[in-house]
C-alpha cells in the first residue's frame, strides 16, 4: 500500500495521499520545481498490478499548451517522445509523461522521472524562446542521493561546527556522508574547500566524511577541472556518475 511514509524512502518532497478513479490509493508528490511560467511540477504514484506507475497524469503537456505552445505537432511530440526516452519515459497519446517500475526501484525510478520532467521543462523554454532558469541542483541530486541506500538516515541542510568555530551548512547528510552539490565554478570549488578543510581540522565531524557532487552535465570539461582541484583533500563524484552508477 501507497503511504506517505513509504514515500520516504525514495523522496523527502511533499507528499499527500489520493485516490485513483478505481479507489485504489495514490500519492500526489510536488516537487521543488517548476514550468517556464512558474507552475510547479507534481508526479503521482499509484499501483498498477506489481509495479508502481509514477505519472505526471498529463498535467506537464496541457500546462505547456495553454502557455501557446502547440505541442501537439507531429514533430515536437516526435522530439518529446525521444526526451522522454533517453530518461527511461514514455509519453502516451493523451500526453502523460510516465514510467512503470518495481517497487524496489521506486527510489530510482522517481529521481529519473524528476530530471526527465526537467528536461521536458527546458525544451519548452528553448521552443517559446525564453531564458532557462536555473534549477535548484541539490533539489535534483535529493533522490538520487537516497536511493543509493533508502534505509540510510537522511538529513537536509546539517550543520556542522568547524575548527575555527564556526558552523558549516551542508546540503545533505546521508548517514555518515556530508554532502554538497555544486556547478562547476571557481567560487563554488573555492568556498566548499574552505568549508570542508575547516571542519576536517577540528574534532566536531569525526566519523563524518564530505563528498562534493559537481555537476557535470552541461560542460564536462570545467566540471573535471573543478573535481581535479576538489579531489586534493576530499571525495568528489559528478552529477552523471551518480545517475548511471543506479542504473
Amino acid at each position: 500500500m501507497l503511504t506517505c511514509n513509504w514515500a520516504n524512502a525514495l523522496t523527502k518532497y511533499d507528499c499527500r495521499p489520493i485516490s485513483g478513479l478505481d479507489g485504489s490509493p495514490g500519492l500526489e508528490i510536488g516537487t521543488p520545481f517548476s514550468l517556464p511560467d512558474g507552475a510547479a511540477i507534481n508526479l503521482y504514484l499509484v499501483p498498477h498490478g506489481d509495479h508502481i506507475l509514477i505519472s505526471d497524469n498529463g498535467d506537464t503537456l496541457m500546462h505547456l499548451n495553454g502557455m501557446g505552445l502547440d505541442v501537439w505537432q507531429p514533430m515536437r511530440m516526435k522530439g518529446l517522445r525521444e526526451l522522454a526516452a533517453k530518461h527511461k519515459l514514455t509519453l502516451t497519446d493523451q500526453g502523460d509523461v510516465r514510467m512503470l517500475c518495481l517497487q524496489r526501484n521506486a527510489p530510482f525510478s522517481f529521481a529519473l522521472a524528476i530530471t526527465g520532467l526537467l528536461a521536458v521543462s527546458g525544451w519548452a523554454c528553448e521552443q517559446l524562446n525564453l531564458t532557462v532558469a536555473n534549477h535548484d541542483v541539490a533539489a535534483e541530486a535529493e533522490p538520487y542521493i537516497i536511493a543509493r541506500n533508502p534505509s540510510m538516515s537522511f538529513v537536509r541542510h546539517p550543520k556542522i561546527k568547524g575548527a575555527s568555530k564556526t558552523m558549516h551548512e551542508f546540503d545533505f547528510q546521508h548517514g555518515n556522508e556530508l554532502i554538497d552539490v555544486i556547478t562547476p565554478h571557481p567560487a563554488s570549488t573555492g568556498s566548499v574547500m574552505r568549508k570542508v578543510g575547516d571542519i576536517t581540522n577540528g574534532p566536531f565531524a569525526d566519523g563524518l566524511t564530505p563528498l562534493v557532487i559537481v555537476d557535470d552535465r552541461y560542460d564536462a570539461l570545467r566540471a573535471e577541472n573543478e573535481m581535479g582541484i576538489l579531489a586534493s583533500i576530499m571525495r568528489t563524484q559528478p552529477f552523471s556518475q551518480l545517475i548511471h552508477a543506479l542504473h
